[in-house]
């Protein structure tokens, strides 16, 4: 009997690690998938650097010839970043014409369809760097799933980074309309110390929005822009819940 007991314990060792082995397995082909479909080299010179903790998240670096890889244990990619600065002032400039094209392509080598991204290209005077931010589309509205690539100014790609969200939340019943969100901005505008001497130069018109994915919370993202008095024009940016019309997130003076 304590023969059979013994053997039992051991069988039942055995297929817990084989298990643990195979899900081992399975998580880091997952995670090299990405980095794989991302990397110019062979899979041989992809190396294991160390695991990371960040916010409760469990994080695993790899690296290739070129690049850094971040990437959560189920394979999402969270970063990738250039081993080497490049040099501080580019040579040559690149277009924004030349880096919607390295975006694209950077997309596709991600593995994303294009087609369900709107790029927008920006142009850091200070930092001499181009910023491509593709976020994806769903109908008129955004997903919250967001990529931000930036360059050298030459267009070396420097890094890239990715905010996810369950696009699923644009599905939420809205209990704030657009116009009600406008009337918030401006009540909050003409009430707030840094900006109510603004007041008078707002009105519905000049508000722009979004419905988009922010923090697991479908929203409205709105913005406007205005003169002011020692700084010029100046671009205003908010964001708003569309269930209980909190303000989230404000970009402002």
């Amino acid at each position: 009997m304590f023969k059979k007991t013994i053997l039992y314990a051991l069988m039942i060792l055995t297929v817990v690690s084989f298990s643990a082995c195979r899900s081992g397995e399975e998580n880091l082909e997952k995670q090299m998938r990405p980095i794989l479909n991302f990397t110019s080299d062979v899979e041989d010179n992809i190396k294991f650097v160390r695991t990371k903790e960040y916010d409760g998240r469990t994080v695993r670096e790899y690296t290739d010839s070129k690049f850094f890889y971040e990437v959560t244990e189920d394979g999402r990619l969270m970063t990738i970043f250039l081993r080497t600065a490049p040099a501080t002032t580019a040579a040559t400039l690149a277009t924004k014409e030349e880096i919607l094209l390295k975006s694209n392509d950077n997309l596709r080598r991600l593995d994303y369809d294009i087609t369900k991204f709107q790029t927008d290209i920006r142009f850091n005077e200070g930092l001499k760097q181009y910023e491509s931010v593709s976020r994806e589309k769903k109908g008129d509205a955004f997903t919250g799933n967001n990529i931000y690539i930036q360059y050298a100014g030459d267009g070396t790609l420097i890094s890239v980074s990715f905010k996810y969200e369950n696009p699923d939340v644009l599905n939420t019943v809205d209990k704030i309309t657009p116009d009600e969100a406008k009337e918030i901005i401006i009540n909050y505008f003409s009430t707030n110390a840094s900006t109510e001497k603004y007041a008078p130069l707002l009105t519905k018109d000049l508000i722009r929005y979004e419905v988009d994915v922010y923090n697991n919370k479908k929203v409205y993202n709105l913005y406007f822009s205005l003169p002011i008095e020692d700084t010029g024009i100046f671009d205003f940016s908010y964001v708003v819940s569309t269930e209980t019309g909190i303000i989230l997130y404000r970009k402002e003076l």
